[in-house]
Parts: structure tokens; sequence; C-alpha cells
């Protein structure tokens, strides 16, 4: 992508009876270009290709992340049938739900610190390993 791309027109005369010579003039410029181009071309597949290598690896990474924490976390809270026993107030019954919700949180909460930041370290190395290796 980095060579320029030469866009000057030959001016020649405006009718020659030797049309033969304009032809392979022709053919050659026509050469030219081609080979301008075909070489652009295969830097853009390079290009995308190594684009596309990146962006797999990140998909792979949250697809990995978001499976795993599917798999640790608990899953969304179900309603639970509080059961009123005549032995302990349903105000203590109460208050063991929230606190177990409440640990419930913070345990969820850093798990997803953890896998967040444990998915942006990979990140962060395959990205390296990426611009080292152009």
């Amino acid at each position: 992508m980095s060579s320029s791309i030469d866009s000057s027109v030959k001016i020649t005369k405006p009718f020659s009876s030797d049309t033969d010579k304009e032809k392979e003039g022709l053919l050659q410029d026509a050469d030219l270009y081609r080979d301008k181009l075909e070489t652009q071309w295969s830097g853009l597949k390079q290009e995308a290709t190594s684009y596309g290598k990146q962006a797999l690896v990140i998909g792979g990474v949250v697809a990995t992340t978001f499976i795993v924490m599917n798999a640790l976390l608990p899953k969304g809270k179900k309603k639970k049938e509080i059961l009123v026993e005549p032995v302990e107030p349903v105000e203590k019954k109460v208050a063991k739900i929230k606190s177990q919700s409440v640990v419930g949180q913070a345990v969820q909460s850093l798990a997803w610190t953890l896998a967040v930041g444990w998915a942006r370290q990979k990140l962060k190395h395959i990205i390296d390993d990426e611009r080292k290796t152009e």
C-alpha cells in the first residue's frame, strides 16, 4: 500500500500510422498498471488476513469469558417460597435471604472483575504478539 500509483498519461500524436508501436506501448502501460494493482491487492489481502485473525482471537476471548462466567456464576434469582415457621419470626428469615443475596452479588461482582481482567490481559498479550510479528 505504500507504493504510489503513477497516474500520468502519455500524450502522443493525435494520429499515427504506426499502430503496432502504439499498441505495444499501451500493452506495456497496461502490464505496468496490472502489476501495481496486484501488489496493492496482495497488500490488502495480507492486512485483511491480519485483522481477521485479530478479530477471531478477540471474539474467542469474549465467547470463552462468557461461557466460563455462565458456568461459574449462579443463575438468576429464582423465586423462593418462604415458609413461615412458628419457631422463627419472619423478620429473621428475610434478613438471612437479604444477607445471602448480598454475598452472592459480591461473589458475582468479584468473579466478573477477575474474568474481565483476565480477558483484558490475554487480549493485551495477543495484540503485543501481533505487533511484534509485523
